[in-house]
């Protein structure tokens, strides 16, 4: 007797064949690689050897030896119908029944067809899926000194840097991010007289996956897009609460040398604040009480920062390796109407030395034609930096900025026309035990507008923030940050009733332990 196997369960068995030598080809998964100067070899894109699926057991007809024999088949067909049946529980018995005769294939055993050029080209092509080695984060010219502040500002280079590996695939998407959590207790003595004193308990935090694709084409050039998702924990500068996206763009250009960025971004850093006062803390809002804010501080940044509702385009080069420029605009709306803006920034980057300058203009009309109502800001600014590594990074800058703000008719409204100025330093210390870091910073910012009360006085505010921050860092990869900071506002509103009224002042002292991880 002779066991005959359906032919949907070869047509099964064929198929799944063909489905393991596809996806063995579709993906190549890249554990996170080792520090390395060059990148690693890729993983074979030969597909691993597979068998053929047998079909279900107790699927098999059994075939009385008078039934008519099975008609010859091709080579390629035998060996899968052969393969099918050595997980059948007994042997087919041999069959000399000579009278049975070879008519050839039949139109159902036809041998499987190669593919042609079209069917290949349907096939997707293949990709490197992987956490973003060392290699994809840029250390020349050396940022800071290992764990310190000037290291984590990423958008100083092509970040992430994900050129073509040797050989396939061509297509890379990498995958990192961060998270953090602040545990904070803040105290603030209020100097307005019908305001009391106030105490806070937070805790804070930001977790950040990003996914960055790239399609690397000769001569270095590429197409890149990165989408870095966001989860908050009651954090300031929040967009809807608990979930967000920072950054959301597309880059086209050559590696090491340009590239154009459209999309959610941030542009270069200018003014650097160390390791205290962290974005997207209330630390850094220093003094500010229940009912009274003082002047924040300003860093070039009116557009440097991601917008609500904005976006992005910007030109950067790189070249040589000591220089990067980027010239960078805004567009959107604002709560004012339109907002349009330009950012060209410089920096010269020596490795020991960086020095950073640049210059925003920015113009908020409102959308109703007719009228005139507008703000226009401008400002400047620039930081020197100097990098000891492996032991002691610092710098210290200056920026101010200009505003001036129209009524509809035109005319100037003299509260919102106002001019800000910041100034500051840092300087962050690794002592001899290793992966222990100090930092210390102190940054000014002196507010007034052209709002003159009945005795000449502009209202105005000054504002000094200061801190000091002890950190640990455990596995290279858990951040362990103490953050001691004190502010002092100073804020003078109009008073048309007395003369002897200088303002008042706001005192917040701070406690901020932050646990990050970064992958």
């Amino acid at each position: 007797m002779k066991i005959r196997v359906p032919e949907y369960a070869r047509g099964l068995a064929r198929s799944c064949a063909r489905t393991s030598v596809i996806a063995a080809s579709l993906f190549t998964l890249s554990p996170p690689a080792a520090a390395q100067t060059d990148p690693p070899e890729p993983a074979s894109a030969e597909p691993p050897a597979t068998d053929a699926a047998p079909p279900p057991e107790g699927e098999g007809e059994a075939r009385e030896p008078s039934e008519a024999a099975p008609e010859a088949e091709p080579a390629g067909v035998a060996a899968e119908e052969a393969a099918a049946a050595e997980s059948e529980s007994a042997p087919p018995a041999a069959d000399t029944d000579a009278s049975v005769s070879a008519k050839g294939p039949g139109p159902a055993d036809e041998p499987e067809p190669a593919l042609d050029a079209s069917a290949a080209a349907a096939v997707p092509p293949t990709l490197r899926l992987e956490l973003l080695p060392p290699t994809a984060y840029p250390n020349t010219p050396t940022p800071g000194i290992p764990w310190g502040s000037l290291g984590l500002v990423i958008d100083r280079l092509q970040w992430p840097y994900m050129p073509k590996y040797p050989g396939p695939p061509e297509l890379r998407v990498g995958l990192s991010g961060f998270g953090w959590v602040d545990s904070s207790y803040r105290s603030l003595k209020a100097g307005f007289e019908t305001e009391d004193d106030q105490t806070e308990y937070r805790m804070q935090g930001r977790f950040g996956l990003r996914v960055t694709p790239v399609y690397n084409l000769e001569e270095d050039y590429f197409l890149q897009a990165n989408f870095e998702f966001i989860a908050n924990v009651d954090q300031d500068h929040t967009v809807s609460g608990y979930t967000d996206v920072d950054d959301a763009w597309i880059r086209v250009g050559k590696w090491k040398y340009f590239d154009f960025q459209v999309g959610r971004m941030q542009g270069f850093e200018v003014y650097h604040f160390g390791m205290g006062l962290d974005q997207n803390t209330y630390e850094r809002q220093g003094a500010v009480s229940f009912s009274s804010a003082p002047a924040q501080p300003y860093g070039l940044s009116d557009l440097w920062d991601r917008g609500l509702s904005t976006g992005a385009a910007a030109l950067h080069w790189y070249f040589p390796e000591w220089l990067r420029l980027e010239v960078l605009t805004r567009f959107g709306l604002s709560g004012q109407g339109s907002d349009l803006g330009v950012r060209p920034v410089g920096v010269v980057d020596l490795g020991w030395l960086k020095l950073k300058g640049g210059y925003e203009r920015r113009l908020r009309p409102s959308i109703f034609e007719e009228s005139e109502a507008r703000i226009e800001t401008q400002g400047w600014g620039g930081e020197l930096q100097f990098v000891l590594d492996p032991w002691i990074e610092l710098g210290g800058g200056y920026a101010k900025r200009i505003e001036d703000a129209f009524e509809n008719d035109g005319a100037v409204r003299p509260s919102g026309s106002t001019n800000t100025q910041t100034y500051g330093g840092f300087v962050n210390v690794r002592p001899y035990f290793e992966d222990w870091l100090v930092g210390f910073g102190y940054h000014h910012t002196d507010w007034e507008n052209y709002n003159f009360d009945d005795f000449g006085e502009r209202e105005n505010s000054t504002h000094d923030q200061m801190f000091g921050a002890l950190q640990y860092v455990v596995w290279d990869k858990l951040y362990l940050k103490y953050v001691l900071a004190y502010a002092k506002g100073h804020i003078e509103d109009r008073n048309d009733t007395n003369a002897d009224d200088t303002g008042f002042e706001n005192k917040s002292l701070s406690h901020r332990l932050r646990l990050m991880v970064l992958f």
